[in-house]
């Protein structure tokens, strides 16, 4: 054991308190003034961690011993927890990931000097398991020919095995695994990265909470599987299954992250899916955003709309507003919808989706924000409210320069990153007042946690 005075390295051993969780909610300490962060720590346990990684400004250390435990520690559920990826939260109590994940975000705001009316508490839900209607599984062959089906292993793509995610939909979960089984059965085999060599890259499935329609993905390595005898055959057992409305083979033969390739083949249906929000129906595709956990994301939606206190005569604009999920969602409340979204795909779909509702009062329109802000003008169109909804990375400096210039009675800003909400938010705020926060978790047992708050427009501004 490391008795202190001479700097930390690698493979030593520490006793340590922990003062907090960090953003994948690993514990912190310090010790002898240098941050040791450690995976799988509880604010408020003394453990003894063994060093494993050493810089100049922080370490990050590995549990060796508990040496206290704090009353919220739970043991994990899931067989594959400490290798796996997917989940970072299993062994902490869910009301306790609650306030963490708060915690997080007040932390976030307040390093970026963000003043707001209010945080309030994280809307969590009922039973945190089971909730993903999306899964979509690596499928591997090792250097020594053995075929693997399961998640990427922490930090690696190392697939990790496993007989059930607990946060997958179950009827989802076992469907992958079945396929996959069918596929070597007829002879297929796994995606190999080194050599970009195999025939499966990935198995995905979606499934419609509310209407329980599936959609089949699987993602291939070469060209002539489009055509192969065995996928039919293969496709004629799935069509059995009665919730299979779709089967989609997707083309990817690039060295990429990316799961899904730009050419596909609908080989069973029409290619889509659907699945309900609230009173609204919305068709869903392959490479259609939609958001993962159907329950909690009535109740992200339900929060905004109740936030922005429509009166029906607004004109509202969803910028980069993707399928149109949340202007349609909106748009018995207000007056017009104007929706922008860059990619054609996407527009394509909310426009579909408009038709399957029957919406009168929106319009989707393919284009850049920038390029789009000139047509409105010489509509003389001008936002009451404006509504964005980002990826990860937030708003670009452009978007926050023309959202200023549109100059809304009120923003609806819905987030997915605590970071980039407050660097965004601090952006706005000489223009618009923020109002209270409310925090939803859309990823129990994960780090993630959205968030959603109403800005409006300073009166001298």
């Amino acid at each position: 054991m490391r008795k202190g005075g001479i700097a930390l390295k690698k493979n030593d051993e520490i006793e340590v308190e922990i003062i907090d969780n960090g953003i994948n909610l690993e514990g912190i300490a310090k010790y002898e003034n240098k941050v040791i962060f450690i995976p799988g720590a509880l604010k408020g346990e003394k453990v003894k961690a063994r060093i494993i990684k050493e810089n100049n400004s922080f370490c990050i250390g590995k549990i060796e011993d508990i040496i206290s435990k704090s009353s919220d520690r739970e043991e994990p559920f899931c067989s594959a927890y400490k290798r796996c990826g997917g989940c970072s939260g299993q062994h902490i109590s869910y009301g306790r990931q609650l306030k963490i994940k708060k915690e997080l975000v007040k932390n976030t705001l307040e390093k970026q000097k963000v003043e707001y009316s209010k945080l309030n508490d994280v809307i969590g839900m009922g039973i945190p398991l089971n909730y993903r209607n999306k899964a979509q599984y690596p499928v591997r062959r090792t250097i020594e020919g053995e075929n693997k089906i399961g998640f990427y292993a922490k930090r690696s793509h190392d697939v990790i095995e496993n007989e059930e995610c607990f946060i997958q939909n179950q009827e989802i979960d076992k469907l992958s695994k079945e396929i996959f089984k069918l596929l070597l059965l007829k002879g297929f085999t796994g995606y190999n990265e080194q050599d970009n060599t195999g025939d499966i890259r990935h198995i995905l499935i979606r499934r419609g909470y509310h209407t329980g329609e599936i959609m089949v993905v699987v993602v291939v390595n070469k060209k002539e599987i489009f055509d192969d005898v065995r996928i039919e055959e293969i496709i004629k057992i799935l069509k059995e299954d009665e919730n299979i409305k779709t089967i989609v083979l997707n083309l990817n033969m690039s060295k990429t992250n990316e799961i899904l390739g730009n050419k596909e083949k609908v080989v069973f249906g029409s290619g889509y899916i659907t699945d309900c929000i609230g009173k609204y129906k919305y068709y869903i595709s392959s490479k259609s955003f939609f958001q993962v956990n159907t329950i909690q994301a009535e109740v992200l939606y339900n929060t905004l709309k109740e936030k922005l206190k429509l009166k029906g005569n607004e004109i509202l604009f969803d910028l980069y507003s993707g399928v149109g999920s949340i202007g349609i969602f909106l748009s018995d409340s207000v007056k017009k919808v104007y929706g922008i979204e860059i990619e054609n795909q996407a527009v394509k779909m909310a426009n579909m989706n408009l038709e399957l509702n029957n919406i009168k009062n929106a319009e989707y329109i393919a284009g850049s924000v920038e390029s789009k802000i000139v047509e409105f003008e010489k509509r003389s169109i001008k936002p009451d409210i404006i509504v964005v909804d980002p990826p990860r990375k937030g708003l670009d400096l452009d978007s926050i320069e023309y959202i200023i210039k549109f100059r809304p009675k009120k923003i609806g800003y819905v987030s997915c990153s605590p970071a980039t909400f407050a660097r965004d938010l601090k952006l706005l705020s000489p223009y618009f007042e923020i109002g209270d926060i409310t925090p939803v978790d859309l990823f129990p047992n994960s780090e993630h946690i959205e968030n959603i708050t109403v800005l409006s427009l300073k009166e001298n501004k």
